[in-house]
């Protein structure tokens, strides 16, 4: 086998006049504008459809950092259906529940409870509308 020699000579006064000072600090802001970049895109939300709890909820819609954030819809192995926004995994903002047995809640949630204005529906048509608690109907006296 024939050695070849490796002269780095001429390699090294081919570079030497591009190591300025000013090329230095042009190298560092690319390279600290490159790692802002990818944080930056790793919080974009993208659509995805995620499959939880090995199968029994599954959800389309946005992610964010691997977590449910933005407009989407699960739908659980039971039946039941949630359609709106989340937020850092739970239903949060405006959306729509609707069960299976027949009963529908349609307005605001607040970590992943019924919580503001909201409108419940039960499966024999009673409706309570207004002011919805952590889950709970708020009846005005």
């Amino acid at each position: 086998m024939k050695k070849i020699p490796l002269n780095l000579d001429g390699l090294l006064s081919n570079i030497k006049p591009h190591l300025t000072r000013t090329n230095a600090e042009w190298a560092s802001l690319g390279l600290i504008i490159l790692c802002t970049l990818t944080l930056f895109i790793g919080r974009i939300p993208s659509q995805k459809t995620l499959t939880l709890d090995n199968g029994n909820i599954i959800y389309h819609g946005n992610v964010q950092a691997t977590k449910m954030n933005g407009q989407g819809k699960v739908t659980f192995a039971n039946g039941d259906i949630y359609e709106g926004n989340f937020n850092n995994g739970f239903f949060h903002g405006k959306g729509k529940f609707i069960a299976k047995e027949g009963w529908t809640y349609v307005g605001e949630f607040k970590k992943g409870q019924a919580d503001g204005q909201g409108k419940l529906t039960t499966q024999t048509k009673t409706v309570y509308e207004g002011r919805f608690k952590q889950g709970i109907y708020q009846h005005e006296d």
